[in-house]
């Protein structure tokens, strides 16, 4: 009977743990769903990566998120365990007919044990669908072990001798973090009802080169596995998606060979003479971005501990991730000047980072105008873009230099977006030469890959049949893989396993 009694008080125990950590769970995912569009694909690949630099200050949200559930939780067992003891000495003849006495028939302890086990089965049941549901579990394993041959079919391996250029341009590739079309008011093509939250790139789109998925402000659609900051990079200077694999690979552990097979933009124009460097204002080694500009191209790496190291900042001026944009611009300002100054073409690659989720960050040139955080900041964003382009204009190499200002990918939180339809990256090409005019610009399906060969048409180079890796030149007005075959389809199909794709790039 003992030993009966001490089973059923183990498991009891057991149980009560297992709804604590369901508790916690449901809270966590209740704060994922909210805060990311990110699904168990890019959470590995992300783990996968360095992730030295990274800020850990989200995961307060999740806490926030999390203890209030476990405190009700808390409470509602406490009461539980209150009503069991007391239910030791009353029975149920007492709660339906107000009589005493301890009687067999209605042990309370044996019936609260048993809704407590079918509880903890049927909510630990409902939290592992969710988890399946919201991070798509099952249909990464589906993916990951199935075949593609969309690269044998479609992939144009760059042949650096057949990329030419009568007077190429030097480059200057401005990655705005998070910078969707999604954020412009409705009357021009974006998705906020009365506001317009990105009046200068709005106007940036509308006097330069914007390829737009339709007749107003739009862009290019972040493809499978191309809509984490790193993925991006990859998909923008290669025309492939982000899809190694996840066990057994140098390329994703220590990165001391980073898919050394490929050819990149950077790797063509570094064979072309440019001078090439990478800014940003984080630790360049998260998610690999170091090792990757390093090794294709020779990019002079220029991170958060540069700017310290040149004396921009202290260590204990970080802030957020290290360097706030508005003296990212500055280091840019500086740097440019800098490489200007000597006899080479160069390519100026730069990544900003205020308007990271969650909600972007306020700097001191923030105004509080609007009463969400994040349309202060992307205000402020689009403020600094913009004087940043002016002063650009200023200088004495910006008639040979075509700029570049893309999104990296859209947004990982909800706010702003959490309504939109279509989120759609934005681009603007300034200063290449085309006659806008003649382009054809408006209502093309395209995406991050098409980057790729459309940045080198760009700068001046004649790209062999238009087409390089999966992109498309979007210079040319000839149909892009998504236009042929639908973004649907190339989106089930990079996710894929590549027999050409492992031969190739790693």
């Amino acid at each position: 009977m003992k030993s009966s009694k001490k089973v059923k008080n183990t498991l009891f125990v057991i149980f009560i743990i297992a709804l604590f950590i369901d508790t916690a769970i449901s809270g966590m995912l209740a704060w994922f769903e909210d805060s990311f569009g990110v699904t168990f694909r890019e959470i590995i690949y992300t783990i996968k990566s360095p992730l030295s630099g990274a800020n850990s200050d989200f995961l307060l949200g999740a806490v926030r998120y999390v203890v209030p559930k476990l405190v009700v939780f808390v409470v509602i067992l406490v009461a539980v365990i209150l009503f069991m003891g007391i239910g030791r000495y009353l029975s149920v003849d007492l709660i339906l007919t107000g009589r005493t006495g301890r009687t067999k028939k209605a042990d309370l302890l044996n019936v609260a044990f048993g809704l407590i086990v079918i509880i903890a089965v049927g909510y630990s049941a409902k939290v592992i669908s969710d988890i399946n549901s919201k991070l798509e579990i099952t249909r990464f394993i589906s993916e990951y072990n199935a075949r593609t041959e969309l690269y044998e079919d479609y992939y144009v391996i760059p042949d650096c001798n057949a990329i030419t250029a009568d007077r190429p341009k030097n480059l200057l590739y401005i990655y705005l973090e998070s910078m969707e079309t999604t954020y412009a008011s409705r009357d021009v093509g974006g998705e906020q009802p009365e506001i317009n939250y990105i009046p200068n790139l709005t106007r940036m789109a509308e006097e330069n080169v914007s390829f737009s998925d339709e007749e107003g402000l739009g862009g290019f659609i972040s493809a499978a596995d191309t809509d984490w900051t790193m993925a991006a990079i990859w998909a923008t200077q290669t025309g492939a998606a982000f899809n190694f694999p996840i066990e057994g690979n140098s390329d994703l552990s220590d990165r001391e060979n980073f898919a050394k097979n490929t050819v990149t933009l950077g790797d063509i124009l570094q064979q072309k003479g440019y001078y090439q460097e990478f800014l940003c204002g984080s630790d360049a080694t998260f998610g690999g971005r170091k090792e990757f500009f390093e090794q294709h191209g020779d990019f002079r790496i220029y991170d958060l501990y540069t700017a310290e190291e040149e004396g921009y900042l202290t260590p204990e001026e970080e802030v957020n991730w290290g360097v706030e944009d508005w003296l990212l611009y500055e280091i840019a300002k500086d740097e440019l000047t800098r490489i200007a100054a000597e006899d080479t073409p160069f390519d100026f690659t730069m990544l900003t980072v205020d308007t990271h989720h969650f909600d972007g960050w306020i700097c001191p040139l923030c105004e509080d105008t609007y009463p969400g955080q994040l349309a202060n900041v992307m205000v402020c964003a689009d403020r600094q873009i913009n004087d940043f382009i002016e002063w650009c204009k200023l200088q004495d190499w910006y008639d040979d230099t075509v700029i570049v200002i893309q999104g990296d990918h859209p947004r990982m939180d909800q706010s702003l977006v959490s309504d939109a339809k279509d989120r759609m990256v934005y681009n603007c090409f300034i200063n290449t030469g085309y006659d806008a005019a003649k382009l054809n610009m408006k209502n093309r399906q395209f995406n991050t890959m098409d980057l790729f060969p459309t940045v080198l048409a760009a700068v001046g180079y004649d790209v062999p049949g238009n087409r390089l890796g999966l992109g498309t030149n979007m210079f040319s007005g000839e149909e892009t893989l998504c236009e042929e075959l639908g973004s649907d389809y190339i989106d089930t199909e990079v996710v894929k396993y590549s027999q050409f794709y492992a031969d190739n790039f790693y």
